[in-house]
């Protein structure tokens, strides 16, 4: 009764204004006289400014004023002030009240509709608003109503039934958009029944086709809606125009906003649960559960079961502090297989920004068995490449810079791994030393000083050698190698003095102890030299101990001059002093020590220049550098152990020239002057009347190539009798060549030159055998190369540069990577799981570029041994990725052994965009043999309803064994 009072207080005054009132939240009665105040004080308001008698009549075309404007009035202000009161505003062409039946109605007109608001919710209807205070229900009629909430979408229905007693809702024919999942669903349908704990709905269409007439639409005759919560539906029929084609016997989905913890979507098909074939591989995955456990991290866990091969258990965690510049991720999977036995892998990747001088980061993967993942991994990348983990700690300090890293890398193909723990480097700030102004400056001020060190343990781990069948190989054997060293530079303007000390110690380990046999003699590179480590037999001496120790130290002090001659043409004389010593446990002398070398002087000098050549009217420059460098050492005096243990090579003298080349074509593009000018145009005068800088072209490089230096010794060639031994006997020149005009383009050739067949080191000629030993080319290509935008230009296809536009981050491809594969995570086709949540299930989007967009990808690797005419190993491995039509695309990654004959391996990729959905056709092959076929269609605003055929070969039973059926 306290409610219905207040409604008519509401009635009796504000309604009558045009105006606000209020309804109660409590039981409360107003007065007569209290009555009668209020409305002289609100019809006060509807006169015009100026008209203090009352007489004047009211002006109809002035705007009603709004509940800002009359909370400025004492009497209004003090109501709004009251407590217990909630605010309902009614607007309105005109209203009734029946106070008999007490009912209010407000009218609409052609236009004009009536509304309701209260606390922000506002309701209003084309026709009418009609509140029975006996029934308590408000009713709209008319053709349309709109429900606005204060947060949340708008709501059109037909007709709208509110119950204030009860407190709920029926909205005939509603209809209204949401946000959900990745795309804007429109709903429609009757909701009979709607409060603010549950809502039904029946025969309820919705869709994210913003179509008149949606490609497709769901249709589900019951739902039922726990806002903030759940939203389950039965009988759902998926239509596509108007024909249905699959139906669901019911669907559940989480209606909250943002991340949420939950249950899985479990995967799998309908052959995953009736058999159509006995030799049908069951297969069910993704069973378990999501949890976000605070703001910044979240982490899930799954169950994946595969017949007849094994049971995995799957989990991921990742986290984001942004506040904190922390982030990172966790991924891991246990496998149990089918016939007995536990593997597991892992990838990680953590970054810690501790402060603006200290960055903390790893990166680590691992896989328990190589072999495992070659036989059940249907990912061409993972059986070829290595299992990479890197970590490390950087930290600037006001003296220097530190950093501490590790590594490591486990190669699939043979079982090996290699690591680098820890690597440590330290690098001394640049000091100053006598620091003196510019302009009074002495030739000893201003010198600057700087250090660094570095220290490294590399591991290397092969394969247990099987004795039963060959002989033990030293160079099969597991090795460590210890690395450390210092430098240090003086300079004083153009003059400096360096000095480097490094240090080497390489182990061979687990040796057999009857590996050294004495009884077998061996031709040896001198007594206890380096070269008795390449041998299979050596000295009884270290036969005590299952290791082999061989220690290397080197040092050298140089001091440099630059004098700089003509542009930039400059020559640096040299003196260096050198010398080194070693200690092995297959030496005879030495006692066990360190035996040195006889230090060598050199000096020298390195000459450095550059020519130019300039062509087409100055539009083509081609740039030639060449550096010389040339030493003398003169003959050392080594004492008997010296001569034993280094040689004779250590003391012959040294007169050795080096040279290296450079060259790079450079060209113009553009013009040099603007368009005005050109066309003899006055040049526009500038603003400020300071000096301007002329335009400027651009310059890409046609071509840049760089060859390796070539020493040659004129002592040696005399020693040996003929002019090619001055050259090494296993001479290589390698080439480097790059261009602007193919993207990511790098050619590096290596040339074996000559045969050393025949030669000893007495004596010989080496002769001419120039071969190629070793290529790696690589570059890309795309519809927008500057060689194709050239080509169309010379056809009159193609008048001038399109305009340059932003790309987006999904435009932006890796050269290298047109296709997006080599980076893509392919789910559960991998054994070491990789990225974040939900990544496995994500399939790539397909483009939406322009028609007739295409990026290429090649390279091509070539190594052969010298004597090798034909063959060697040769490989081409190739990425594509094309729109062939406005909804088509296709990406395709492979591999071909050219020695072989044979495609080692395919990702191939067709995309179809099907409005709102999206069809996948993609086909897998590995160099092991595995492959998968997978047909996918997919909602594109909701990537968890999809439907899919996979039919793959591989796994434990090996490749050729079909699986099909993978599905919804």
């Amino acid at each position: 009764m306290a409610g219905r009072a207040l409604t008519r207080l509401a009635l009796a005054g504000c309604l009558l204004a045009g105006s606000a009132a209020y309804a109660p939240a409590s039981a409360q009665e107003l007065s007569d006289s209290l009555r009668k105040v209020v409305q002289e004080r609100l019809e006060a308001l509807t006169r015009r400014v100026g008209d203090s008698t009352g007489l004047a009549p009211p002006d109809t075309t002035q705007e009603r004023s709004s509940l800002a404007d009359m909370a400025q009035d004492s009497t209004v202000r003090e109501l709004l002030a009251l407590p217990g009161y909630e605010l309902v505003q009614y607007r309105s062409e005109n209203a009734t009240f029946e106070t008999e039946s007490r009912v209010l109605t407000l009218l609409g007109s052609e236009g004009t509709s009536a509304v309701i608001n209260r606390e922000g919710l506002e309701l209003s209807a084309d026709s009418a608003l009609v509140f029975d205070e006996t029934t308590g229900r408000l009713v709209t009629r008319g053709q349309e109503a709109t429900y606005r909430p204060e947060e949340g979408d708008e709501v059109l229905t037909r007709r709208i039934v509110y119950d204030l007693d009860e407190d709920r809702a029926t909205a005939l024919d509603a209809r209204t958009q949401m946000n959900a999942g990745m795309g804007n669903w429109i709903v429609r349908g009757d909701f009979p029944w709607v409060n603010e704990d549950v809502s039904f709905g029946h025969d309820i269409m919705f869709t994210s086709c913003e179509e008149d007439e949606p490609h497709y639409h769901f249709v589900a005759r019951e739902i039922k809606i726990h806002p903030g919560g759940t939203l389950v539906a039965r009988n759902v029929l998926l239509y596509f125009s108007d024909i249905g084609v699959f139906w669901l016997p019911f669907i559940a989905q989480s209606t909250q906003q943002g991340r949420r913890s939950g249950l899985l979507p479990v995967r799998f098909s309908v052959n995953d649960i009736v058999r159509t074939s006995g030799s049908y591989a069951r297969r069910i995955s993704n069973l378990g559960f999501y949890w976000a456990m605070s703001d910044y991290s979240d982490a899930e866990l799954g169950m994946d079961w595969w017949s007849g091969n094994y049971m995995a258990m799957t989990g991921r965690m990742q986290y984001s502090w942004l506040r904190q510049f922390l982030e990172g991720r966790a991924n891991f999977r246990r496998f149990w297989r089918a016939e007995g036995g536990t593997e597991l892998a892992f990838d990680t990747d953590h970054n810690w920004e501790i402060s603006e001088r200290m960055q903390l980061r790893m990166s680590a993967a691992y896989a328990s068995s190589s072999s495992f993942v070659r036989r059940n991994s249907f990912d061409p990348r993972e059986v070829t490449q290595s299992i990479d983990s890197d970590g490390g700690l950087n930290r600037r300090f006001d003296f220097g810079n530190l950093s501490v890293s590790a590594s490591r890398r486990q190669f699939l193909s043979d079982d090996r791994v290699e690591a680098t723990m820890p690597t440590v480097n330290f690098s001394l700030s640049t000091i100053t030393l006598l620091p003196a102004p510019f302009n009074r400056a002495r030739f000893y001020n201003n010198m600057t000083l700087s250090a660094s060190s570095r220290f490294s343990r590399t591991i290397r781990d092969l394969p247990v050698q099987d004795l039963s069948q060959d002989p033990f190989e030293l160079g099969k054997a597991d090795s460590e190698a210890l690395r450390g060293g210092f430098s240090a530079t003086l300079s004083a303007g153009a003059f400096s003095i360096a000095q480097n000390f490094e240090w080497n110690r390489n182990i061979r380990r687990d040796l057999p102890l009857n590996f050294f046999d004495p009884t077998m003699p061996a031709a040896r590179a001198g007594i206890g030299s380096v070269g008795d480590l390449q041998r299979s037999i050596v000295f009884p001496q270290a036969a005590e101990t299952m290791n082999l120790n061989a220690d290397d130290r080197t040092w050298s002090t140089s001091i440099n001059y630059q004098v700089s001659l003509i542009g930039s043409t400059s020559i640096t004389p040299q003196l260096a002093l050198s010398g080194n010593a070693i200690r092995s446990d297959t030496s005879t002398v030495g006692a066990g020590g360190f035996v040195s070398a006889p230090s060598r002087v050199s000096f020298g000098a390195q000459l450095k220049t550059d020519f130019y050549g300039f062509y087409n009217n100055d539009r083509l420059r081609h740039k030639v550098s060449p550096t010389f460098d040339y030493a003398y050492s003169p003959e050392t005096q080594p004492t008997d152990i010296q001569r034993a243990t280094f040689g004779t090579r250590a003391i012959q003298p040294r007169n050795e020239i080096r040279i290296g080349l450079t060259q790079t074509i450079e060209a113009k593009v553009g013009d040099e002057e603007s368009d005005t000018t050109a066309a003899g145009e006055p040049e526009p005068e500038s603003t400020d009347g300071g000096p301007r800088r002329l335009p400027q072209a651009q310059k890409v490089t046609v071509l840049a190539l760089r060859t390796s230096a070539v020493t040659y010794d004129f002592e040696q060639a005399g020693e040996l009798g003929h002019f090619t031994r001055g050259f090494t006997d296993n001479l290589r020149i390698s080439h480097q060549i790059s261009s602007d005009y193919l993207r990511g383009l790098s050619i590096s050739m290596e040339h074996g030159v000559f045969d050393n067949t025949g030669v000893t080191p007495e004596g010989g000629a080496l002769g001419f055998d120039f071969f190629l030993s070793n290529v790696n080319t690589s570059f890309s290509l795309s519809n927008e190369s500057a060689l194709f935008r050239w080509i169309r230009r010379l056809s009159g296809e193609e008048t001038e540069d399109p305009p340059a536009a932003a790309a987006t981050p999904e435009e932006e491809t890796d050269p290298t990577d047109p296709s997006g594969f080599e980076t893509a995570d392919l789910g559960e086709s991998t054994v070491v799981p990789t990225g974040g949540r939900d990544r496995d299930r994500e399939r790539q989007s397909a483009s939406s570029g322009e028609v007739g967009k295409w990026n290429a990808s090649f390279s091509y690797s070539l190594a052969r041994s010298p004597g090798m005419q034909v063959g060697g190993n040769q490989m081409i491995q190739a990425n594509l990725s094309f729109q062939p039509t406005e909804k088509w695309s296709v990406n395709w990654r492979t591999s071909y052994d050219v020695t072989g004959r044979i495609f080692n391996d395919h990702v191939i990729s067709l995309q179809r965009d099907l409005h709102r959905w999206e069809a996948d056709f993609s086909f897998q092959q590995t160099a092991t043999g595995n492959w998968s076929f997978v047909f996918e269609v997919a909602l594109s605003d909701n990537r968890d309803l999809h439907f899919d055929y996979e039919q793959r070969a591989g796994g434990t039973q090996g490749p050729g064994r079909s699986r099909p059926g993978r599905g919804f």
